[in-house]
């Protein structure tokens, strides 16, 4: 009787066992599966406005957010946009706003996913003070050259008419961002408007003492944005998803480490750390989808209307290119866009 009841009660000892383990498995959900990774081409422009974009690759963010990228570099944004994005040849790319707007009016095969930064005093004129220039206003009937369709055009035609000058008062041409330094030195020109690296490049070629540089703070708050192509956005939602995310990480991480940040970024693009510092001081990093971006596009593509830059004569619905969705889902205070 004794061995009975033992047996009965190790039997119903197993048995419950046995219940309570299967009752675990059906009502416990199985771990979560790793996000697949993505490998994706990134169009890299080489200037301090795609810091963020920077920093993200060589701190690891993209990697470290579950994409494998490659990357080409490219002189501007303008260019990564051109000759990347839309040549198909990249994935994503990072590019001011203003060749984004010029886009609008031609094709839709792109998103807006994200800014990653904005700044109001990283463009500037370079002139040679031999050719009589000492302000802006002796800008008058000189010869200025520029990246067209870029931020720096559009920057150069809001200098001048804070100076009460239009595009009509002088001469302009447009060159290649890296072919502008030395179109200075050799006299093709008797001054540009540009940025970082290209301003020092000209100053080093041409002799500090023989240009002046003019600045204009706050007339102009350029932005930086992240773009993904179309097709792969609607394919594989995911990736822009991982890439907003890095620029996220890149966003705090620079807040952290401003001293880490300018020795990368001056070993990056070559200049003197002492210049990115000051450089640094000027650049916001802001990974938002804000109003403002809205407005700024639709200025300027009035601005292209205006001085025949299209010949379209209606401004792009440009909400229809913005997906705030991504970066609404992970920090959703800095999405202000109203749809």
């Amino acid at each position: 009787m004794v061995r009975l009841n033992a047996q009965l009660l190790a039997t119903i000892f197993v048995a419950g066992a046995t219940l309570a383990t299967a009752w675990y498995f059906i009502r416990t959900p199985p771990p979560a599966q790793a996000e697949p990774r993505d490998a994706v081409r990134i169009a890299l422009p080489m200037h301090p406005t795609s810091l963020i974009a920077h920093v993200a690759l060589e701190r690891g963010f993209f990697a470290a957010n579950g994409l494998d990228v490659s990357v080409k570099e490219y002189p501007s944004g303008k260019i990564a946009l051109d000759k990347g994005l839309f040549a198909g040849q990249a994935d994503i790319a990072w590019s001011n706003e203003t060749p984004v707007a010029l886009a609008g009016f031609e094709r839709a095969d792109f998103r807006i996913v994200s800014t990653t930064l904005s700044a109001n005093n990283v463009n500037m004129i370079i002139a040679r003070r031999d050719r009589g220039i000492e302000r802006p206003e002796d800008l008058r009937g000189k010869r200025i050259a520029t990246q067209k369709g870029s931020a720096v055009h559009f920057f150069l035609h809001l200098f001048l008419l804070e100076h009460e000058m239009t595009e009509k008062d002088v001469r302009i041409s447009f060159l290649k961002a890296e072919e502008l330094p030395a179109a200075l030195a050799s006299g093709a020109v008797d001054a540009f408007s540009m940025r970082a690296p290209y301003i020092s490049q000209a100053r080093a070629l041409l002799g500090e003492d023989q240009s002046i540089v003019f600045r204009a703070p706050e007339i102009y708050d350029q932005m930086d944005l992240m773009l993904i192509r179309l097709d792969l956005f609607e394919m594989n939602p995911r990736v822009a998803r991982k890439a907003v995310r890095a620029m996220l990480d890149a966003e705090n991480y620079i807040a952290a480490h401003p001293e880490e940040t300018t020795v990368y970024l001056a070993r990056q693009l070559k200049i003197d750390p002492g210049e990115v510092e000051e450089i640094l001081h000027d650049l916001r990093p802001n990974v938002s989808l804000s109003q403002s971006l809205l407005v700024l596009l639709e200025a300027e593509a009035r601005w292209a209307i205006r001085t025949g830059m299209t010949d379209r004569k209606k401004v792009p619905d440009y909400l229809n290119l913005i997906d705030v969705d991504d970066l609404k889902s992970l920090k959703p205070e800095v999405v202000t866009i109203i749809r």
